[in-house]
């Protein structure tokens, strides 16, 4: 695709420059022709910047503003935090919904069912085909991740929906569940028995963390959870083979049961971790374990130890 017509500027040379260009230039210069419109959505020129774009460290966080209960994301420019830009999504009835990054794209899930893709860079937004428009907000929990298949560079929504009250519909499963494929603006259901490992789990909120295409999330039992004694276990869904597994704890002492666990990602590991704290169980001293899952996900590897530190409280 010819991008220049003047002999003394090369195509490799212009797509080089082309590539380390900022978003905000990307856009403006997409009104220069068709041709370039075309070149600049090519899947291979988008997946290249990104890999350019990825060595500029980018922090995104979300809050709720005080005035209006509305949800802001805050995008600070660098590790600095000096600048940075505040984006308002006034497209969704957020309020305690939930969102999940990769590669600088937003999934966003609100309390109605409805699931999004954002690109906070470009503005762009593609709302996903409705799927599951059975279900009734105060009986259902939904739940979502969002990754990317590394060897096609495919896109793809897992999507979970959890009934809180499957007495009242005894003749549905209490846990669906769908994988939407970006290629195809498609949905497709997964089997009850594919399922069946997450019938009796409970999904904890906002613990959906992506590596080297798998999609993780922290889970206990639901019984468990009655009685607040937790049996917590990590479910890891493989974006290319779309298969789940439901992966064991780490054998952890038994003063450290009911401690809480943080899926974390470490730079240049690539590989999930868990960050375990005991901290808010009621003990003067706390201990927080980092650990490592193998590449095969059948074990885990206790990285370092912090602690035990003195916990302090504060009278405010």
């Amino acid at each position: 695709m010819a991008l220049t017509s003047n002999a003394q500027w090369p195509e490799d040379l212009a797509t080089s420059i082309l590539l380390r260009l900022p978003v905000k230039s990307i856009i403006r210069f997409k009104c220069v022709s068709t041709t370039w419109r075309r070149f600049f959505d090519n899947p291979s020129f988008v997946s290249r910047h990104l890999s350019i774009s990825k060595k500029n460290q980018r922090i995104l966080v979300d809050y709720t503003d005080e005035y209006d209960d509305k949800i802001v994301f805050r995008m600070f420019h660098d590790t600095t935090l000096a600048t940075f830009d505040d984006w308002l999504p006034q497209l969704l009835a957020l309020g305690n919904g939930s969102f999940c990054v990769h590669d600088g794209l937003v999934c966003v899930c609100d309390l109605e069912f409805r699931i999004l893709l954002w690109n906070p860079a470009t503005r762009e937004v593609r709302f996903l085909p409705e799927y599951y428009t059975d279900i009734k907000r105060r009986r259902y929990l939904t739940f979502a991740g969002f990754g990317s298949d590394p060897i096609l560079n495919e896109y793809k929504v897992i999507y979970f929906v959890k009934n809180i009250k499957p007495y009242k519909t005894p003749l549905l499963p209490s846990m669906r569940g769908a994988v939407y494929k970006m290629s195809t603006d498609s949905w497709r259901e997964l089997k009850r028995e594919e399922l069946e490992m997450l019938e009796e789990k409970v999904f904890h909120d906002n613990t959906n963390a992506f590596v080297n295409g798998v999609d993780y999330w922290v889970v206990s039992d639901y019984d468990s959870c009655k009685v607040r004694k937790y049996e917590y276990n990590v479910v890891a869904f493989d974006i290319r083979k779309e298969v789940l597994q439901l992966i064991e704890w780490p054998h952890i002492p038994h003063t450290q049961q009911n401690a809480w666990g943080d899926l974390v990602i470490i730079p240049d590991i690539d590989r999930i971790s868990l960050w375990i704290s005991d901290s808010y169980m009621g003990s003067h001293t706390s201990n927080h374990d980092l650990w490592v899952l193998s590449e095969q996900g059948q074990y885990w590897t206790k990285l370092l130890t912090i602690g035990p530190l003195l916990e302090t409280t504060s009278s405010l």
